[in-house]
């Protein structure tokens, strides 16, 4: 930490009020609420902002904004079911109700924003409404045959106008909600603003100034703050975990500071585990494409990073698959794990598992387990590299090494919550402590399970390859983690894997280490 935030003095409690900036952004701890709610305590009024306060403290600022448009649109949509079931079209209402619900919910319609605007919001639901109705009026063409059985195409339209109509309603009623709660101080997101910068003041004073914006501004986090002695950041980039935690902070701005852009990629990422959302000023901000999906602050966009993974409907899918798939392919290959147990318990006597103690999600150790393919001398199996040009190994070690199927009891692992089918590899205690001391961004791999395959092994990075481009690789993938990049991994492994053997069997050697 650089002395002149050493110097800095103690943290600011936070305090009921907002604090504000004034003149070039100077941060006033304590001041009186920009947007305080007239009316004395004992008044209607002050009953309704008190009231608004206590359910604040209780629910996060997020919380609230999505069962706020949740509860309008189930509103809305229910209105339209009960409309339609009443003129004979219930099923017709409640398919394509349905339909707008998921579609909410997969495209971020229950997130938190800034200054959410139902007329943004109307081409996702245009688009919704229109692909659930074509559905609802095509499948019974396909179905029946003819032209148009029981009327259902017209039903559909009809009812597709409808609901779209509603739903339009319920998001504009949400939305209004949502303001005279932020106007009323219920609700508001605890945020941080990193950078102490002309435009991270910039952006600070538009978060304070502006009572729908959704924010109380908690402070500033810069390793400097020369420019303005008057707005004292309350933390380093370093302590920014720990401000997070302390302060209940649910929003972070990353405007522009004087440190270079590498510095903060190592705080940024220890964020993984929090349940706060951050956004970034992107560089080059004059040349933006603003009509897209970014926030406007200050007459300034800011773009969402994506959230971790374990914070979406997906990943709890990942896992599902991982135990439907690791269960289905060990009925499959059990055959094939019965003839290489035998063949190593021939070769090379009991005790065919290997078991080895390995390095798994946030640094949690674990046992894994392989087909033996060399019996290890002492401590060698911790702290050997690769054993690949080993003279020890027999015809049957070098086999399933370079075949993989020394890999196959891992499926054990997966079906135990130890790993994953794709992620990044799991590697050795005495090498994680090594390379985490020496190679930048390898701790940051551990955020993912560690996986049978991933993206760092399908480029070829396996064996005697350069660990930094491994950790590359392995953060990349836990930074755009999706279900389909796990299918294309695991599709790549598999054309990898038939490969190798493939030109095994056509030179009759050995293919390259895996």
């Amino acid at each position: 930490m650089s002395e002149a935030v050493a110097r800095r003095p103690e943290p600011i409690e936070p305090q009921p009020a907002a604090p504000s900036i004034g003149g070039a952004g100077r941060v006033a701890a304590g001041s009186a609420p920009l947007h305080a709610v007239p009316g004395a305590p004992g008044s209607t009024v002050g009953r309704a902002a008190e009231s608004a306060r206590l359910l604040a403290e209780r629910v996060s600022a997020r919380t609230l904004f999505s069962w706020t448009v949740a509860v309008a649109e189930l509103t809305a949509l229910g209105a339209g079911v009960l409309a339609g079931s009443v003129l004979g079209a219930g099923w017709i209402a409640l398919c394509i109700a349905a339909a707008i619900v998921v579609r909410t919910t997969m495209t971020g319609g229950l997130d938190w924003r800034f200054h959410p605007s139902a007329l943004d919001d109307f081409p996702t639901i245009l688009r919704s409404t229109a692909g659930a109705t074509l559905l609802v009026a095509v499948v019974p063409l396909l179905v029946h045959g003819s032209a148009d059985p029981f009327g259902y195409v017209d039903d559909a339209v009809l009812t597709g106008a409808v609901l779209l109509v509603l739903a339009t309603t319920g998001r504009f009623a949400a939305y209004a909600t949502v303001r005279r709660q932020r106007r009323h101080r219920c609700g508001l997101a605890r945020a941080l603003v990193i950078g102490t910068g002309r435009t991270g003041r910039r952006i600070g004073d538009a978060l304070t100034t502006d009572p729908t914006g959704g924010v109380e501004l908690v402070g500033f986090v810069d390793d400097e703050f020369d420019e303005a002695p008057s707005v004292v950041p309350i933390g380093s980039l370093a302590d920014l975990p720990d401000l997070i935690v302390r302060e209940r902070i649910d929003v972070i701005v990353v405007a522009y500071w004087r440190g270079s852009c590498a510095a903060a990629v190592d705080p940024m990422r220890l964020l993984h585990g929090q349940r706060c959302e951050v956004y970034v000023l992107p560089r080059f901000h004059e040349l933006h494409d603003r009509a897209g999906d970014s926030e406007i602050v200050a007459d300034l966009p800011l773009d969402r990073l994506r959230r971790p993974a374990f914070r979406r409907l997906s990943w709890r899918v990942k896992r599902a698959l991982d135990i439907l798939l690791a269960s289905v392919g060990l009925v499959l290959v059990a055959p094939v794990l019965g003839i290489v147990a035998l063949a190593v318990r021939l070769e090379s006597g009991p005790g065919v598992i290997f078991r080895q103690e390995r390095i798994g999600l946030r640094g949690r150790p674990f046992t894994l387990y392989k087909f033996r393919s060399l019996t290890p001398v002492g401590d060698e199996g911790e702290v050997r590299w690769n054993i690949d040009q080993d003279a020890r190994l027999r015809p049957v070690g070098k086999f399933i090494r370079t075949s993989a199927l020394d890999e196959l009891p891992q499926l054990v692992n997966i079906l135990r919550g130890d790993m994953s089918l794709v992620g990044p590899r799991p590697e050795r205690p005495h090498f994680v402590e090594e390379f985490s001391r020496t190679v930048p961004g390898y701790p940051h791999r551990h955020r993912m399970p560690v996986g049978l395959t991933g993206l760092a092994v399908v480029r070829g990075l396996h064996g005697d390859t350069s660990i930094p481009d491994r950790a590359h690789y392995d953060n990349l993938y836990a930074e755009s983690w999706s279900l389909w990049l796990d299918v294309k991994i695991v599709l790549r492994t598999a054309g990898q894997v038939l490969g190798k053997m493939r030109t095994r069997s056509r030179s009759g050697r050995p293919g390259p280490p895996s």
